[in-house]
């Protein structure tokens, strides 16, 4: 499975999912590519998704990218089902032995 960030949106597969920001105090996304895992987050008390090498992307400012459905005046507005269906996504890509890889091409 690929998933990509493109002009502040996230892609499955070529198919739009939701917007996509930089949290956690970051200005910008840092462009590159990214092995991903779905894991628990302590710091979050929940499953959340791990861009190994960039961080947790989830529905909290404190996540690294901030996943949501509406832009605000200061980013994207975080949004837990943007998170759940991408979770949902990746156990399935999981489970059968799909390498999941996220390319930030901002």
């Amino acid at each position: 499975m690929n998933l990509s960030i493109r002009n502040g949106t996230l892609y499955v597969d070529n198919l739009r999912l939701c917007l996509a920001g930089a949290g956690n105090g970051r200005d910008h996304l840092p462009i590159g590519r990214y092995e991903v895992a779905t894991q628990f987050a302590h710091a979050h008390g929940k499953v959340l998704t791990d861009a190994v090498g960039l961080g947790w992307i989830g529905n909290h400012d404190e996540c690294d990218i901030v996943l949501g459905s509406v832009r605000g005046s200061n980013g994207v507005i975080p949004s837990p089902s943007s998170v759940s269906v991408l979770l949902a996504r990746l156990e399935v890509a999981e489970s059968i032995g799909q390498r999941v890889t996220l390319e930030v091409m901002e």
